[in-house]
């Protein structure tokens, strides 16, 4: 009976374990740098600057794209990137327990690689 109990504990340390989602081997690199937060001096000149399109940079066999976009003012993040067809969805994750009430203005940079040269439909999915 012990060697069962035991058996279960040591099957749910491991394998009730969350496993976390792989990086897109396509994904060269993630940045996200804070610009602005709700109430700050600077947040309404950035603000309009949110609802603007994505505008990727195709260089060589790779894809750039820099955008400001929202995100919690306290939490931590991290990026991804997921290929579907002819879309390419950016992830912006909260890996951080810690949130707050108050918004942020973020720049996010995404580098891609893109060995068959295509363009892409480009989205954004938070996590």
């Amino acid at each position: 009976m012990r060697i069962l109990v035991g058996l279960i504990i040591i099957n749910c340390l491991f394998g009730c374990e969350e496993k976390k989602a792989e990086k897109s081997k396509d994904l060269i690199s993630f940045n996200s740098k804070f610009i602005a937060e709700l109430g700050g001096e600077n947040y309404n000149k950035y603000e309009a600057k949110l609802n603007s399109e994505f505008e990727p940079k195709y260089i060589g066999k790779t894809i750039e794209i820099t955008k400001l976009i929202d995100a919690n003012a306290c939490g931590e993040y991290d990026g991804n990137i997921e290929i579907k067809k002819d879309s390419l969805i950016l992830i912006y994750k909260l890996v951080s327990d810690e949130v707050c009430t108050s918004s942020a203005i973020v720049e996010v940079n995404y580098k891609i690689k893109n060995e068959k040269k295509l363009k892409y439909k480009v989205g954004l999915r938070y996590e």
